[in-house]
């Protein structure tokens, strides 16, 4: 059963930052600014998960401005399937709903089935798939 999860405090910041490399290898400097991070705690200590949101002016499929966004979510492998990402969800949505918002907004790459699937384990729904494009200027 997964521990109480809770926001992140200031000298977390470099264990967070170990799991968001994790999640995204290639990722350069990162310390979640202007992002609301909510953590799992192992019950021996350390960090077992995060989720991470801003609040971004508009989400793509979103009705509501601004909206909440996921900017990343990662659980240890070891507790995967275990309640973690679920729990940090939960605690995500509750904020939410306490602040007076009423959608929250998420995106993952098509080949990540993986996390589409976790996504609409958790009562996710899909809006629009995009492709998206880039012309160098240099």
């Amino acid at each position: 059963m997964p521990a109480p999860v809770r926001l992140m405090r200031p000298a977390e910041l470099s264990e967070a930052v170990a799991m968001m490399r994790a999640l995204w290898p290639d990722a350069g400097e990162y310390d979640f600014s202007g992002e609301t991070v909510f953590v799992w705690e192992r019950p021996a200590g350390g960090l077992g998960g995060f989720v991470s949101f801003s609040l971004r002016p508009w989400a793509e499929g979103c009705d509501s401005a601004p909206v909440p966004h996921i900017e990343g979510w990662w659980v240890a492998p070891d507790l995967r399937r275990a309640g973690v990402g679920r729990a940090l969800f939960e605690a995500v949505e509750q904020w939410c709903r306490e602040h007076g918002y009423r959608e929250l907004g998420s995106d993952v790459e098509l080949a990540n089935t993986t996390s589409l699937a976790a996504h609409a384990a958790l009562g996710f729904e899909p809006t629009a798939q995009l492709q998206f494009f880039r012309k160098r200027l240099t």
